[in-house]
């Protein structure tokens, strides 16, 4: 076991050395003069040469990419030149949206997914299945920016439910000291149980609607796995010897069925970066997304590459624990290894 896990980390390393060169090539090599719109467009040749400076762009590709591997070892992620801010602080501020955003869709999602496709999985056919067949079809092919317009309009516009789509909690509340990031975390070790209702509030419909996309791929995942394990030898067994078909689905097929849905669920996740960048622009959040698509349209390639990379890590740590739970889930992975 120790020495797959050592595998699996080397391969890690990998794959964020290579996400790393990708994502300084695509951004020195795209069009446009960065050093052009960081001065601004009044501005003369001698001041974007200056800029051009500070920015390493008078430097060989090949020294600014050690340079910028050497920062970022160091835990320095450059400065976000159109804000004139570290990228580090920046990500300080903006990831623990995004993160909190992230957790609780995952965990709605692949609840709800896993329990939908198990249920469907267990009456194949009935009316339950073909309900959520349709709209699993309808969650993987609705856009969750439309998605998205949709809830707010019924849920803000029409019914008055949802709080307004704008930031993590309402001017009129009290935003607890900071110690995770997470509001809702936050509130809860201060005791504020209003900014905790808020919070959560304003987390529902964003949440919601990265969650329905994850809920309708998994369930449709989790049917077909249980559905297989349905027709094995062991359960046909179970099911002379008298074993309850509730105990069959829970005990049996879905533990038996988990495999796959395990790494498309670590795979969904680390989606989730890609639909926040819809998501948060549709509800006004304030996390990484907005922060990308300004730093892009800025040509600011220092927080892009930082996200990148904290992507890439996001993908690698879910896969690896994803190839741990794997052995836990399933003893012949640990014999393999």
């Amino acid at each position: 076991m120790t020495r797959y896990l050592l595998r699996r980390l080397g391969a890690t390393v990998l794959v964020l050395w290579l996400a790393s060169i990708g994502a300084f090539l695509l951004f020195r090599l795209a069009p446009g003069d960065p050093a052009r719109l960081v001065a601004g467009p009044l501005a003369g040749p001698s001041a974007i040469a200056s800029v051009r400076s500070q920015m390493h762009l008078n430097e060989s590709p090949i020294n600014q990419y050690l340079g910028y591997t050497d920062d970022v070892l160091h835990g320095n992620f450059g400065t976000a030149w159109h804000l004139h801010e570290s990228v580090g602080h920046l990500l300080v501020q903006r990831l623990p949206a995004t993160a909190e955003l992230a957790l609780y869709a995952s965990m709605v999602g692949i609840l709800a997914g896993v329990l939908i496709g198990a249920f469907a999985a267990a009456r194949p056919g009935k009316l339950f299945d073909r309900i959520t067949g349709y709209g699993a079809v309808f969650g993987l092919g609705t856009p969750v920016f439309w998605l998205g317009l949709v809830l707010v309009l019924i849920f803000y516009t029409h019914l008055h439910i949802a709080p307004v789509p704008f930031g993590r909690l309402a001017v009129t509340t009290n935003a607890p000291p900071q110690v995770t990031g997470f509001l809702t975390i936050d509130s809860l070790i201060a005791g504020n149980f209003s900014a905790l209702g808020d919070a959560f509030a304003h987390l529902a419909l964003p949440a919601i609607t990265l969650a329905i996309p994850i809920a309708a791929y998994l369930a449709r995942v989790t049917r077909a796995s249980v559905l297989e394990v349905f027709g094995s030898d062991f359960i046909r067994t179970a099911r002379a010897k008298g074993v309850g078909e509730r105990r069959l689905l829970f005990k049996h097929a879905l533990r038996n069925g988990l495999l796959p849905v395990m790494t498309l669920s670590a795979l969904s996740i680390g989606d989730l970066l890609s639909g926040a960048l819809l998501v948060e622009a549709v509800f006004n959040w304030p996390g990484v997304g907005g922060l990308t698509v300004e730093s892009i349209g800025a040509h600011d390639f220092a927080p892009v590459e930082a996200i990148i990379l904290i992507a890439a890590v996001t993908y690698c740590i879910l896969n690896l624990v994803t190839d741990v739970l794997y052995a836990v889930v399933d003893p012949r992975v640990r014999l393999q290894t």
